[in-house]
This record gives C-alpha cells, structure tokens and sequence, in this order.
C-alpha cells in the first residue's frame, strides 16, 4: 500500500532565487542598447542588410583613371549595367551633382557602396565606402596599387586620421588611419580632383 507523506509545517516551499541588481542592469542595459543602435545606426543596418542581401556587381578601376573629365554621362558608358542613382545638391562642399553606385567590391576589395560628387558637370570627389572588417584590406591595396602613402596625420583632425596619397596629376586619395570603434561605420577612400586640392590645399608642407 502506498503511504502518503504528510505535509510538516516546519517544511518550507521551495522559493525561485531572486533577480539580482546586477542581472537587472545587465538586461536593462541591452535593452538600451539594442534602442540605441535603432535609433542612431537605423541607415547603417539598412545599407549593411541590402549588402548582404542583394545581387550586387564588382567594380573595377583604377584611381589614377579618375579626373574631372568624367561626366555623368561616362560614369553611366563606363559601368553600363549596374543601377546608377542620382541626385542634386548632395551637400555644402559635395558640388551640385551626386551619382551613387551599389557595389559587391572595388578591385576585389569588398565595397558598399561609391560615391561620385560632381560640381558643374565635372568630377570632383569620389567616396569609396569600405566595410569595417575590411579596413585593413583596403589600406594593404591602396599601398600596393599607390606605394607608401604620402603623409599621415599624427593627430586627428576633427575626430579623424588620415593616410594621403599625393597623384602626379594633382589630385590626391585619403583614406582613414584608424578603424572606428563602431563596427557598423565604414571607412572611406576619397579621391579628390587636382582643382579641388588646388583650391583647398590637400597637402601642406610640413604639415600631412
């Protein structure tokens, strides 16, 4: 015959261990964070989702083919087959004319997106966009396309270091120093025309 236990007073029910503070800040501060990057990086998550999501093309050219000779119309003849969006007045200093490109890689180096910034027709600059994790990979092709960077800057200047690349045509390639902290930044190669550095000095001596 089975015999039931009965129930002590003395016997106390088993109680579910207590949330400690730390556990409640730990998630509360995941919580915050996850809001965070929501609110602040919602175009980088969206520009790295289309990234790795879409069909997109590979891109080859040299930089030392860039000038000011090149129009919309040429960018559209020379990369015949990949989307190619424009728009007006992209910014203060960016000219009046900006041509985007969705991109797979530039020169085999994994590339997001490219940036051609055109000012009465003409180029002027042109942005690059490297992913974070291949920031060291676009400094190692920049170096054996290009050499040894002209100069590097010691200090940052407005938050950021820059290597740079004087071209014999007088134009000249910047590319970030350091890679950001942010793993959902990318960094830039920007090529800027010979009027362009000429206008705004792109190197001074003594000062890279």
């Amino acid at each position: 015959m089975a015999h039931e236990m009965k129930t002590s007073p003395f016997m106390k029910k088993p109680q579910s261990e207590p949330l400690s503070l730390r556990r409640i800040l730990m998630a509360l501060v995941l919580v915050l964070g996850i809001f965070w990057l929501l609110a602040t990086q919602r175009e980088a998550i969206r520009e790295h989702r289309l990234y790795f999501t879409e069909n997109r093309k590979d891109v080859v050219f040299q930089l030392s083919e860039l000038s000011e000779a090149w129009t919309e119309k040429k960018l559209r003849e020379k990369f015949a087959g990949i989307p190619l969006n424009c728009y007006p007045n992209p910014g203060e200093g960016l000219g009046d004319l900006a041509c985007a490109l969705d991109t797979k890689s530039f020169n085999g180096v994994p590339a997001l997106f490219i940036s051609f910034f055109f000012a009465s027709g003409r180029l002027q600059q042109v942005s690059i966009n490297i992913p974070w994790w291949k920031h060291q990979a676009a400094y190692d092709y920049l170096v054996a396309s290009m050499g040894r960077q002209t100069a590097s800057q010691l200090f940052p200047y407005a938050g950021v270091r820059l290597h740079g690349w004087n071209l014999p045509s007088g134009a000249a390639v910047f590319y970030n120093r350091d890679k950001s902290v942010n793993p959902l930044s990318w960094n830039a190669i920007n090529w800027r025309s010979a009027s362009s550095c000429a206008a705004d000095a792109c190197f001074l001596p003594g000062k890279p």
